[in-house]
Parts: C-alpha cells; sequence; structure tokens
C-alpha cells in the first residue's frame, strides 16, 4: 500500500511538472519575445509594424503612433548615450530624418517610417536612453506621431511573419556587411573581431559597433536605416 502511494505522488508530481512546464511554454510564445540575453534571436511582438529602416510604429487606440528602434538595431549598435529628436510640433515625412542616437562622438541617424507631426517626445527615455534596451517596444519609444497617409505607407511596413522573416534576410546581410568591412585595405578592428562569428554562419553578437569608427556607422546607416525613399530635412 504504501509503495502504491510513493508511486502515486511520484506519478502526481511529474504530472503537475509537466503542466508547470506547459505553462510556461505557452506564457513564453503567446508573446512571440525571445530572451535578450540570447544572441540568436530578436523580440519581435505582436501587433507592431517594423520599418526598412530598422523602426518600429505602434498604432494607439486614439489614432496616433508610437515611433522607436527595433531590438535588432539596439543590440548590434550597443548603448547609447544620448537621443536627439526633432522638436514636438515637427511634421516629417517618411524617410525624413526624425531623431539620432550618439555613444560617445559617434552618430547615428533613423528615419521615419511614416508621415506626419510629431506630437509628443519621450522625455523619460531622452533623459534615460539606456532604458530602451530593457523595453525597446515599451517604454522604448522616441516620439509619438499623428499619422497623415497612414493607410498608404502602413504598406511599406512589416508585421508579423513577413516581420520575422525581413529581420532574417538582415541578419545575413549584416554578416555580409561585417565580412566587407572586414577585407583587407579596410581594417576596422571592431569588424576583424566580430567577423570570425559572422563569416562561420553565426549571428549578430551583441554590441558588435560599440567601438567601431564613426566611418563605419556611416556606412551601417547608408546601408540598413535609410527608407528607399529619403528626402530632406522635415519642416
Amino acid at each position: 500500500m504504501v509503495a502504491l502511494f510513493v508511486i502515486a505522488t511520484i506519478s502526481l508530481f511529474l504530472v503537475v511538472d509537466y503542466f508547470v512546464y506547459r505553462a510556461r511554454k505557452r506564457k513564453g510564445l503567446s508573446s512571440r519575445e525571445v530572451d535578450a540575453g540570447l544572441k540568436s534571436r530578436f523580440v519581435i511582438p505582436k501587433g507592431y509594424f517594423i520599418g526598412k529602416g530598422h523602426t518600429w510604429v505602434e498604432l494607439l487606440p486614439n489614432g496616433t503612433t508610437r515611433i522607436g528602434l527595433d531590438d535588432f538595431v539596439q543590440k548590434i549598435v550597443g548603448p547609447m548615450d544620448g537621443i536627439r529628436t526633432i522638436p514636438s510640433g515637427s511634421t516629417v515625412a517618411r524617410g525624413q530624418r526624425l531623431f539620432s542616437v550618439n555613444q560617445g562622438e559617434k552618430t547615428l541617424s533613423f528615419y521615419s517610417p511614416i508621415s506626419g507631426r510629431v506630437i509628443s517626445v519621450n522625455d523619460e527615455l531622452v533623459q534615460h536612453p539606456g532604458s530602451a534596451r530593457k523595453e525597446p517596444y515599451k517604454s522604448g519609444w522616441v516620439v509619438a506621431v499623428e499619422p497623415a497617409d497612414l493607410s498608404r505607407e502602413l504598406k511599406q511596413l512589416s508585421i508579423g511573419r513577413e516581420a520575422a522573416e525581413r529581420i532574417k534576410r538582415e541578419v545575413k546581410r549584416f554578416r555580409d556587411f561585417i565580412a566587407s568591412q572586414s577585407a583587407p585595405g579596410n581594417r576596422d578592428s571592431t569588424a576583424v573581431a566580430a567577423g570570425v562569428t559572422l563569416l562561420d554562419g553565426g549571428v549578430p553578437v551583441n554590441d558588435v559597433l560599440e567601438h567601431s569608427t564613426q566611418e563605419m556607422w556611416n556606412k551601417f546607416e547608408h546601408d540598413f536605416l535609410c527608407e528607399s525613399d529619403l528626402s530632406t530635412e522635415p519642416n
């Protein structure tokens, strides 16, 4: 009888453990987010549109939008020391410069994925730019924009599975980018250090561009951050 009780108890614990595991697994998959510590994955939450220049757009219930930096570019660039946006009240067209980030003296510009009017700036993020890496799609929004032509411009953005496929292609493009920068005669020290991992078929390691030069940042901006219809500065 005792033996049967022990067996039943063990069986009960195994069943409970199984359902706890299933619950945790479902919880992890439901948000489509991944562990930020894994170098092979990037956060792509449901309901967010991803632009070609690695900005994201969140549609708010009041008809406005929030825009920020996607997880891919934040992990590659590394810690940000500052964020500078165009002034609240400015109008911006898709492809125009919307904000910039700096790391020491190095600067990257990001371009608006939609047209509209900037109605607010995330002052908390401006004061504490490092917080964007902790929650890139929540407290990491940079500006709020009242869209001018959203129905047409959303077609230029990716969401869901399409966004995930785009990020996969960007990983491959970035691997090729690092390889080109590591070629003889173009020897950025960080590119050479990272190139071994990337050329082996790996994925971008965190903070690859942190210790690279402004020249390499400029090339990265040109190849990965500019929207296809880049135009003039906003009003």
